[in-house]
């Protein structure tokens, strides 16, 4: 038989009880807009996302892979920016963190619903300048800022009057901490356009069942592993209706743990396991489908997730790490950038701030590919000349823009057929 534990009251049990799913999670996605001060609700999901397996690693993928960007700063022209302030700033945004940790903070709070990025000055060479990401758990907003939240804005002071207020920013220690708004770079991991401006719907709260199922799959396999060395021993002798005296139990104990291998008996006795067959629990494979259900919330693809778990073909694995940074971290970096870009100016500048991930292996397999387009490009191109098409005409044909140097071309001048000799 296979043993079935009840319910354990964990930690996580408590965070996701019945009662809590349906008043605290499963109604939150039903309110017409994301609310300010929900101090608890952000403690919760931080306490899930670094309590549950699943969902910790899942995260942990897809920061370690974001944070592998490198930044650039590009003029005008497309040319690369060697030497630019911003570049500085990122490389150590604050004393505490390096470019490579900035860029896994922004991913963690922006899978958990809304990175608050704090930027000390718009003046981007400040020496004294500072970037942090805020912890939102920590933030205290107005009251009365809500009415204005879903709120459209046309004019440019209606902007500046909100960029003035302040948010409480509240530490361990009860100590706080005035922020203003304007110093804060907003980046949501979902729309932030059903009822609040400023903070976004997380994926969590769609995923509460998923992460609680695979923590339950955890507990009930760590119980089951406990008792699948445990035994029941019984006489198999129905006449014997009166119970075991505790002298016959203790004398039961001693024998099946003594070093004996016979053992004389009056009547047969029944010896069965606890958990006679785990693997019939199919607890893990239960496990790695919630991990991929959480994964492909995050629009994570397959062989991506498999990486650690299956062994998937080293192409496979290298064009889908390709497709998930061109699909899913790409944007998220642009959004990222664009927002930093727009603080400090640079648009005005006509500098862009970019981060790219073509310097890492498996984008070199895009490299390779792109290569061999643009080689059966060539070729083609190559063939329609030889056809007599106009270069005009094949380049419309090709999307290409190829010209012709006629300086360069060279003459050809056929060779004289040899006369055949004859006899």
């Amino acid at each position: 038989m296979n043993f079935i534990p009840s319910p354990i009251h964990s930690l996580f049990s408590r965070w996701f009880s019945k009662t809590q799913n349906i008043l605290q999670w499963g109604l939150s996605v039903f309110n017409t807009s994301t609310q300010f001060n929900t101090y608890n609700d952000y403690r919760k999901k931080l306490n899930v996302v670094l309590n549950s397996p699943a969902m910790l690693k899942v995260m942990s993928l897809q920061c370690d892979l974001f944070s592998l960007g490198k930044v650039c700063v590009y003029d005008s022209n497309g040319k690369k920016i060697e030497e630019d302030p911003f570049l500085n700033l990122i490389k150590r945004p604050n004393p505490f963190q390096s470019r490579s940790q900035f860029l896994w903070d922004f991913m963690f709070w922006n899978m958990i619903g809304t990175d608050y990025c704090y930027v000390d000055s718009q003046i981007v060479d400040k020496k004294t300048n500072k970037m942090y990401h805020l912890d939102p758990s920590k933030m205290e907003w107005p009251d009365d800022f809500q009415n204005e939240a879903d709120k459209l804005v046309f004019g440019d002071q209606v902007l500046k009057t909100r960029g003035k207020m302040n948010i409480t920013y509240r530490y361990k220690d009860g100590s706080t901490e005035r922020i203003p708004l304007e110093k804060i770079v907003i980046s949501t991991d979902l729309t932030n356009g059903i009822g609040n401006w400023y903070k976004g719907a997380s994926r969590i709260d769609a995923l509460y069942k998923v992460i609680s199922n695979s923590e339950h799959a955890l507990d009930a396999k760590n119980i089951n592993v406990r008792y699948s060395g445990k035994f029941l021993v019984g006489s198999s002798n129905s006449l014997n209706t009166v119970g075991l005296q505790e002298t016959e139990k203790q004398d039961i104990i001693e024998k099946m743990e003594g070093d004996k291998k016979v053992f004389p008996l009056k009547t047969l006795v029944e010896i069965k396991r606890f958990v006679e067959n785990l693997g019939n629990l199919q607890l893990d494979q239960a496990y790695h489908a919630d991990y991929f259900i959480i994964g492909s919330m995050y629009g994570i693809p397959r062989d991506v997730l498999e990486t650690n778990l299956t062994s998937s073909t080293f192409e496979n694995q290298e064009k889908a790490r390709m497709a998930h940074v061109s699909y899913t971290l790409q944007p998220k970096g642009n959004d990222f950038m664009d927002s930093l870009e727009q603080y400090f100016g640079y648009q005005e500048q006509k500098k862009n701030i970019v981060i790219e991930w073509e310097h890492l292996p498996f984008m070199q397999v895009f490299e390779k590919e792109k290569a061999d387009q643009q080689k059966v490009k060539i070729e083609s191109l190559i063939l329609l000349l030889d056809k007599g098409v106009p270069i005009e005409e094949a380049n419309e044909y090709l999307k290409t823009n190829f010209t012709i140097d006629e300086s360069r071309q060279e003459e050809i001048t056929p060779e004289p057929e040899d006369e055949e000799e004859t006899s």
